[in-house]
């Protein structure tokens, strides 16, 4: 601010002197076009290296995704390391193979009931895949074995189900 009478900047007045605002600082440095920009503080990292750091982070997060989902095929059919011979416990295991015959099972049960069911099911012949899950699958094969043992095809394992399973073990099934 000038005061009137005076011909140059009052000593109080430091707005008075304009090339104030055009004084290069500390914190900037000219670019190309003349403009000042702003001077990242020593030991920061660049504009670039942060974008790689973020790129490459994004990928190795995708790829853990895609290793956790993992292929549930896989996890299913695993592949033995051993070949299976045929003295390998396979009368124990069909003894031990009888399914209870109290009780219900359905689509929609789950656990080892309906594993066991599955298992004995598959033994039998019957297309069904020991998961633990009763689907559609496991209530197709049920069906069939229900329409083959001259049961009443509902789909359903009840007591007359399970004792037809059971005597189809035991006779070599």
């Amino acid at each position: 601010m000038r005061r009137g009478g005076s011909d140059g900047p009052h000593e109080d007045d430091w707005l008075a002197e304009e090339d104030w605002v055009d004084a290069p600082t500390e914190e900037t440095r000219p670019s190309p076009s003349g403009r000042r920009l702003p001077q990242r503080p020593p030991g920061a990292p660049s504009r670039r290296l942060i974008i790689l750091v973020a790129a490459v982070s994004i990928v190795l997060l995708a790829v853990l995704v895609a290793v956790l989902q993992g292929d549930d095929e896989a996890a299913d059919d695993p592949t033995p390391t051993v070949a299976p011979t045929e003295t390998t416990a396979a009368p124990e295991a069909e003894a031990g193979l009888r399914l209870p015959e109290s009780g219900t099972l359905s689509e929609g049960d789950t656990g080892p009931p309906v594993r066991r069911l599955q298992r004995a099911l598959a033994r039998l012949g019957y297309d069904v895949t020991p998961d633990g899950v009763y689907g559609p699958g496991t209530t197709a094969a049920v069906r069939s074995f229900q329409g083959d043992a001259g049961l009443d095809a509902d789909g359903a394992v009840g007591p007359q189900t399970a004792r037809a399973v059971n005597e189809a073990l035991a006779a070599g099934g």
